[in-house]
Formats: structure tokens, sequence, C-alpha cells
């Protein structure tokens, strides 16, 4: 057999020797990849009710996460602990992910910038804007939440009122109110305190527990309330109009406020976009024929 009939048959044997092995390594990187696959889509499954930004960045900070948590102050790991409680965030989100996410934020927009060609000063500033969006969101989405727990708080303490008045149990009103009302964060705060009280923990317990997870200043004196009455052997319903009735003075009194806040908010915006606009719009004419008649 010459040569060239050896080539013949060895090249296109080598060739498919080559594709085989080929084919034999995407198969071993799929198949370990697949349990890498699952891991994350049960992750962004359970952290659902994270934002998007979030929850695409969450799996690929664990690596990260790892070897930078454990070395974290322990007073930043409580503050950022608090701030995600407030948000409701601490259940699908620990301090030390979000501080890992908030500095990649940061630094793949330095990277990215820099790739772009932008330098200097305006490289650095725009990087630490973009660092301050994430604790921003954080700050905002806690505000948030207590808004919308302060503006809910009173409708629902009347529905536990009612359903007490009628002759039911803590329990039962629990449960009618959170069948009745729509969803929302006291709806299912007050789930979760079905759900410790069929657990077994006492009243006093879940009542504790629920104003912990709120960490809300109006839901304090309820809590409180409820808790002493609850071991002096008291009227629940009797406190709980009490309740109501307070909660909604103070949502009263908190929509006084901000209507008389509203005005000293709209100075900027007028001094600062609508009077300019306004005086250029009818200067503009008088200019021109100015001009025209010199």
């Amino acid at each position: 057999m010459s040569q060239a009939d050896l080539l013949s048959v060895l090249v296109p044997f080598t060739a498919m020797l080559g594709i085989a092995a080929l084919l034999l390594w995407l198969y071993s990187v799929v198949r370990k990849a697949r349990p890498a696959a699952r891991s994350m889509r049960r992750s962004l499954r359970r952290t659902r009710s994270l934002p998007l930004w979030l929850r695409l960045l969450l799996p690929w900070s664990g690596a990260i996460v790892r070897v930078v948590g454990p070395r974290l102050p322990l007073t930043l790991r409580q503050g950022v602990q608090w701030m995600l409680r407030r948000a409701g965030l601490d259940e699908d989100l620990l301090p030390q992910q979000f501080v890992v996410v908030a500095a990649l934020i940061p630094a793949s927009a330095a990277v990215l910038l820099g790739m772009a060609g932008v330098s200097g000063v305006a490289h650095w500033l725009a990087a630490l804007l973009i660092a301050a969006l994430p604790w921003l969101w954080l700050r905002d989405a806690g505000r948030r939440r207590c808004d919308e727990i302060v503006r809910d708080l009173p409708l629902y303490v009347d529905m536990l009122t009612l359903a007490l008045e009628a002759g039911g149990a803590l329990s039962v009103a629990l449960r009618v109110a959170t069948e009745r009302s729509p969803d929302s964060v006291l709806r299912r705060a007050f789930q979760r305190v079905q759900g410790d009280l069929r657990a077994g923990r006492t009243r006093a317990e879940a009542l504790r527990a629920l104003g912990e997870r709120l960490d809300v200043p109006s839901v304090t004196p309820l809590i409180a309330a409820l808790i002493q009455a609850d071991a002096s052997g008291g009227s629940l319903a009797a406190v709980l109009r009490a309740q109501s009735e307070q909660r909604l003075n103070e949502r009263f009194s908190r929509a006084e406020k901000l209507a008389m806040e509203a005005p000293v908010k709209m100075l900027a915006p007028l001094v600062l976009c609508i009077f300019p606009c306004t005086f250029l719009v009818l200067g503009f004419p008088i200019l021109i024929r100015f001009l025209a008649s010199g």
C-alpha cells in the first residue's frame, strides 16, 4: 500500500476519532452542567419576589459570597439585614449576597465603561452613581413596604375586629380576614401567624414574631396591646377597636402632613423647569420682533 493510500485511510479515521472525542467531551460538559442549571432554576423560582436584575446576578455570585461573606464586618451585615427585613426580603436574600451583588454591579459597569472609551473623572463618577443604585433601590423598597402596611393596617384591623365581635376566636378572625382581603404584605404576614399557631407556637410568640418581621412603628403598639390583652384575659375586640381608631387617626394625620408638604416639594420643579420654560415661550416672540424692528 502506497503512502497516499495510507494517508487517505488514516485522515478520515483520525477525523472521526476527533469528532467522537469532541462529542464525548460535550456530553460530559452537558451532564455536569445539568445539576447546576437545575439548582439555578430552583434558585430563580425561590427568589421570584426579587427584582429581575437581582435574580439574574444572584446565581453567579455564589463563589464570591462563600469567600467574601464571612469576612464582611458584623455591623455591615446587621445593617443590611435590617434593611432587607424592612423591605421584606430577609427570607429570600442573605445580607452578604446583597453586598456582593451590589459590588458586582459597579465593577461590571466600570469595566464596560472602560471598554467603551469613557475615562477620567466621568468614568469614576458614573461608576459611583451606579454603585449607589442598589442601595437606593433597597431603601425605597423598605419605604414602599412601610407605606403599604400603614395604609392597609386600619382596614385589616377593622376586619379582625368585626370577626371577633361576631363571636369568633382570634384564629378564626385571622382566617376570615386573610380570606376576604386582597393580596398584600399584611395578608401574607398574618398568614404566617396562622402557620405559626398551627405549628404549636403560643399566641404571644406568634405575635412577637409578627412584630419583628414587619418592623413598622405603627404595628408595635398594636402587637403590644394584643399580647397584654391576651395575657390579662381582656377583650381582644375592644383592644382592636381602639387600635383601629388610633391607626385611622394616624393615617389621616399622615395624609394631612403629605398634603402640606406637596407645595414645598413642587417649588423646585417650578423654579427650575416650569418658570424658565414659560418665560422662554413668552419672551422668544418679543425678542424676535425686537430684533426684526431693530
